[in-house]
């Protein structure tokens, strides 16, 4: 049998859920509002009796859908079904990190949808075991956060921001990602994702082609064959600290669409952003790091051609 690979979704649903409905900022759309916004591509969960209408339902039948596809090439090129895991669930008990979680894992995916407001940390028992884990010379630690959208401060700022993504779903500010930066952050690598940029196309209407570094290909092969990405509206820059230059590996960018209205990344001289970042083995990590965004797990956003390349690369990495 192949590498055993592990989706592990850091959010709070309790939280997530509880966000009020008069509060546009920092919490997903619920299902009905999804629909109505995106109408009429949804209308087969309109049936209240077999899909939840509130958030809940956006979060099952919207984001935990998406990954199906990427669960079907992992089980086709390994043999083994992927683990589907969430933090904080329903119900008691948390499912936090821990060696008896990670015993039969060899590379676990960090999907770091959590929005900031909910405080998903990683505690130090959850540190621990992830260092323990990348002792091991198999192991491989994907953290993937999202967006964090209209940090500003002025409502001015974030319609900026706003205008230049243009998706109508994403309210004035959505900090996504908290427990990507904690764990990345108490790992030693303080690794931020920053805005929620659009991303270049084609003449074809495709994703644009990614640009990649020299010898960035081949330092650990989880990109090769991979050409684009995908067109997710919103896609964080992953800004890598100066002092870690030398130890963080930007493996590929993707331009930014030319076409958008204008943005404060871009008006500062920016024509791509840092998409796939890789820190190899070193002190004590016989293992791997990786960190891009989550949206790479999805087949909703184009570029599936190429990506199901990079699932097939993960799966056999």
């Amino acid at each position: 049998m192949g590498r055993r690979l592990c989706i592990y979704f850091s959010w709070s649903r309790p939280q997530e859920f509880a966000a009020p409905l008069h509060m546009l900022d920092n919490r997903y759309p619920n299902l009905f509002e999804f629909r109505r916004a995106i109408w009429p591509f949804y209308e087969h969960a309109s049936d209240p009796n077999e899909y939840n209408q509130d958030i809940s339902g956006f979060l099952d039948h919207v984001i935990l859908s998406d990954f199906s596809a990427f669960e079907e090439v992992v089980h086709s090129q390994t043999g083994n079904r992927v683990s589907l895991l969430q933090r904080e669930g329903g119900s008691p008990p948390v499912q936090q990190l821990d060696d008896t979680l990670l015993a039969d894992v060899d590379t676990l995916i960090v999907v770091s949808l959590d929005h900031f407001r909910t405080n998903q940390v990683a505690s130090l028992g959850e540190v621990d075991c992830i260092r323990s884990f990348l002792r091991r010379e198999n192991a491989c630690l994907i953290v993937c956060p999202h967006h964090d959208v209209g940090e500003a401060n002025t409502i001015e700022e974030r319609e900026i921001q706003h205008r230049h993504h243009g998706d109508i779903l994403v309210p004035g500010q959505q900090r996504i990602g908290g427990f990507a930066r904690s764990l990345l952050d108490q790992l030693g690598f303080p690794i931020e994702n920053r805005w929620g940029l659009s991303p270049g196309r084609d003449v074809a209407g495709e994703p644009a082609q990614l640009l990649f570094d020299n010898n960035a290909l081949t330092e650990s092969g989880i990109l090769s064959g991979v050409q684009t990405f995908n067109l997710h509206p919103h896609l964080p820059h992953l800004w890598v600290p100066p002092n870690l230059s030398s130890k963080v590996t930007v493996l590929a960018r993707q331009p930014i669409n030319t076409m958008a209205t204008r943005h404060p990344y871009v008006d500062a001289g920016h024509r791509d952003f840092n998409a796939f970042l890789h820190i190899g083995p070193g002190d004590e990590r016989a293992g791997h790091i990786f960190v891009c965004d989550a949206t790479l797990w999805s087949s909703v956003f184009g570029g599936v051609k190429s990506l199901r390349q990079l699932w097939a690369n993960v799966a056999n990495f």
